[in-house]
């Protein structure tokens, strides 16, 4: 078909939100991927035996019905399909400094007293903050809050008397709770979840970054982060649409002011009256757009947006099962007694002097990672051959190009990277880097590696086209939090959005969010309302089994995965 009543445009989780929510309601909408796989930066890869997550980490607040993804999955009739499995309660997260080591744990007061157990010096202080945070938290509806300024200002009415505090900047909000330096790191040190250090994220941002995990919990999807793409691609095609690999859009068309569909970069037309842009933010507008279609104002604006700083993954196959000597907690480890703030300031690509060694050396020295165990978290999935483990070192990264030795033109433009000595010696230095931050807490890492790989920033924007390979959108700061992110409703008639740039903010969830506002935008309803109420739109009984053959990256590549690309059906075979 070269007609359809809906296009999306990027299989991101907000891209597949969208399509399945417009197909659920009667659209015909086909999803365009660029790549050769659904899903975004939730899609995994395989290598001999071995399966690694691009970017599902954890997810918060999935234990309980009414929790946002399993409420935007249950709206379509998929959270029979997907199930989640939660993360050590007593430390989701492991905030490991040189000084301190401090477990995470589900549950207010628990979180409130282990803090003041470990800094007992701070106690009034920390009794300050905690109730201040829970307090905003208790008024933050993530998905509404942040949506519009009314969602904004119903925030600030439930809030009351902490109102006032949402928008300082979380370092100030320590200041005023008196926070000596000692428990800093450790209450900023989850702020890389959400890609903001503490002296430009907002209170707000941290408050319901907690009320998702410390109150709801922490989980991941039992089959590995693809599960959640490939069930929202069958929920469309149940639903009537359709999706289509290597289809790069190369420019979204308007005429007479509405959108009428896209040109692909091999010069087909595919028209439709509703355009849905999961692609990255500046892309859109400063790419896909004709500059005629929108005023000069709205295009400064766009380019002024700051990116997130992007991610260097590295990855690791063991010989070795982790789940013997290490629970399923997500381990951050801290090469300084400082958070993000600090360590981006002080591996800035500029304060280095773009002097490569030099910053090699300052990165060592101030270095920061998220350690993923994915065989930890989901034992029953055979994610790598049996007594093996996988394991993700996931850190931020300055984006400039020529710290990798490219010029100013990046892979989406066409620059070769692979054999680059320059790239190539700084991506095996920083690799070096990571796992030595993770032997620091997992025995005799280096001696059972058996698979090494390594993605870097560059290789993020050649996959997902995103501005300076940054997977988390526009930054979450002050200057571009909530109603001063876009909407999902843009100035040309046709044309919408979804993403982490949306108002919802970046992860899993938050992108999620922001295809269900997208929907609701073309739809004219306000489906979160709707599904809330129990609402299930389309054909849930539509959609096929998920018995033990089934496969989330067969059908995110629609193919029949063969030898070292096919998963076995269990971990004993």
């Amino acid at each position: 078909m070269q007609d359809w009543d809906a296009i999306v445009v990027g299989s991101g989780m907000g891209g597949m939100t969208a399509a399945a929510y417009l197909a659920a309601a009667g659209r015909r909408t086909l999803v365009l991927e660029q790549g050769d796989v659904l899903g975004g930066c939730t899609h995994v890869f395989r290598r001999k035996g071995y399966e690694f997550e691009v970017g599902v980490h954890y997810l918060g607040d999935c234990g309980r019905p009414e929790g946002n993804i399993p409420t935007i999955l249950r709206g379509v009739g998929a959270d029979k399909h997907i199930e989640f499995r939660e993360i050590d309660p007593d430390g989701f997260d492991v905030l490991a400094f040189p000084s301190v080591t401090f477990k995470v744990p589900r549950g207010w007061n628990t979180y409130r007293d282990r803090l003041i157990e470990t800094f007992p010096d701070d106690a009034a202080a920390l009794r300050r903050y905690v109730r201040v945070i829970r307090k905003l938290a208790d008024a933050v509806d993530r998905a509404t809050t942040p949506a519009s300024t009314r969602g904004m200002a119903t925030m600030a009415l439930r809030a009351g008397w902490a109102a006032p505090l949402a928008m300082l900047p979380l370092s100030r909000l320590l200041d005023l709770c008196g926070v000596g330096p000692a428990p800093r790191p450790v209450l900023c040190g989850q702020t890389p979840a959400y890609a903001a250090p503490a002296n430009r994220a907002p209170a707000i941002v941290q408050a319901g970054f907690l009320k998702n995990y410390v109150e709801g919990g922490a989980y991941f999807p039992v089959g590995g982060g693809q599960v959640l793409s490939a069930t929202l691609a069958e929920v469309v095609r149940a639903n009537g649409g359709d999706f289509r690999l290597n289809a790069r859009v190369r420019e979204i068309l308007v005429d007479d002011g509405r959108v009428r569909g896209v040109a692909l970069a091999d010069g087909e037309v595919i028209t439709a009256s509703v355009v849905v842009s999961n692609a990255d933010l500046k892309r859109t507008y400063l790419e896909m757009l004709d500059p005629a279609v929108m005023s000069p104002l709205k295009r400064k604006l766009v380019a002024s947006y700051s990116m997130a700083w992007p991610l260097f993954n590295t990855y690791l196959g063991l010989d070795v099962d982790l789940s013997k000597t290490m629970t399923s907690s997500q381990i951050w480890k801290f090469r300084a007694d400082a958070d993000f703030g600090p360590m981006q300031k002080a591996i800035s690509w500029e304060r280095a002097g773009r002097n490569c060694e030099r910053w090699l050396e300052i990165l060592r020295e101030n270095a920061g990672a998220m350690i993923h165990i994915a065989t930890n978290k989901d034992q029953d999935t055979a994610l790598a051959p049996a007594g093996h483990s996988i394991i993700e070192i996931m850190t931020y990264l300055p984006p400039d190009h020529d710290l990798w030795g490219l010029g100013a033109d990046g892979p989406v433009e066409g620059a070769k990277y692979r054999d680059n000595p320059n790239y190539l010696a700084v991506k095996d230095a920083v690799t070096e880097i990571m796992i030595d931050l993770a032997a620091d807490v997992i025995p005799d890492l280096r001696e059972h590696i058996v698979w090494q790989e390594a993605g870097t920033p560059i290789t993020q924007e050649r996959y997902t086209h995103s501005s300076g390979g940054g997977s988390y959108g526009i930054e979450m700061n002050l200057r571009q939090i909530g109603p001063l992110r876009p909407s999902p409703k843009t100035e040309i008639p046709g044309l919408f959005l979804a993403g982490a740039s949306m108002g919802w903010g970046p992860g899993v969830e938050g992108v999620m969010l922001s295809g269900v506002g997208a929907a609701g935008a073309v739809l004219r309803r306000n489906l979160f309302a709707e599904i809330r109420n129990g609402r299930v739109f389309g054909a849930a009984d539509q959609l096929p089994a998920h018995d033990k053959g089934w496969d989330p990256l067969a059908v995110a590549t629609d193919t029949t995965l063969r030898g070292q690309k096919a998963r076995v059906t269990n971990k004993s075979n």
